[in-house]
């Protein structure tokens, strides 16, 4: 395989990656937990926040089960005592992809709906739509919100000041620094000034022999 041909492949692919994104989905889906209380912990490097006050004003908290409609392995999270307010930071900024979603708990308890906002450096920069599939079988909610660093996920209340919900395989996106991005453009404009280059060395040499 000669240098030329290298190369070339190497433009190529990082033409790809570039225009792929150089990010990979992450996964949660919360199947190793150390303890079923996510509030206060760093599991999988986010931040499980405390939510606001559920039903009978109880505090509303994180809280990992098995005993309801989990999409993957055995495990899933739900706001306990319904809150309608439950948060999660990153440590960067990502795009939050979605999850799934899926009713926990007796069905008065249910909520009816949910939609999540997202924030960047504390202001609000976007917030989706309504997801009202909430029942027995878990759903795909395509959240789609992109550069946040936190989200907050609101729910209906429905019973007491509470409205539950499960919530399954939660997968966001790192985004990559502007930073990493330069460095990937100016490594394709130098391989492929020096594919040029090599290119015009035989052309010089042939024009030498005549």
């Amino acid at each position: 395989m000669s240098k030329t041909f290298r190369v070339a492949v190497s433009i190529l692919f990082l033409t790809l990656v570039l225009s792929e994104g150089p990010s990979l989905g992450v996964v949660v889906d919360f199947e190793e937990v150390p303890g079923n209380v996510l509030t206060g912990t760093d599991y999988a490097g986010l931040v499980w926040e405390l939510g606001n006050a559920g039903a009978l004003g109880n505090q509303g908290y994180w809280l990992v089960s098995a005993s309801g409609y989990p999409h993957s392995g055995h495990y899933y999270v739900m706001n306990a005592y319904g809150s309608t307010l439950m948060g999660i930071g990153f440590p960067i900024v990502v795009n939050v992809t979605g999850a799934y979603f899926a009713a926990q708990g007796a069905p008065i308890g249910w909520t009816t709906g949910l939609r999540v906002h997202g924030y960047r450096s504390g202001l609000e920069v976007g917030v989706t739509d309504w997801f009202t599939d909430i029942d027995t079988q878990s759903d795909w909610f395509a959240i789609g919100l992109n550069n946040v660093d936190r989200i907050v996920v609101e729910s209906v209340p429905v019973l007491e000041g509470g409205g539950i919900y499960a919530m399954d395989d939660f997968t966001y996106e790192p985004v990559p620094e502007p930073s990493s991005i330069i460095t990937l453009v100016f490594g394709i404009a130098s391989a492929a000034g020096l594919l040029r280059r090599r290119a015009r060395v035989p052309l010089l040499q042939n024009q030498h022999r005549q």
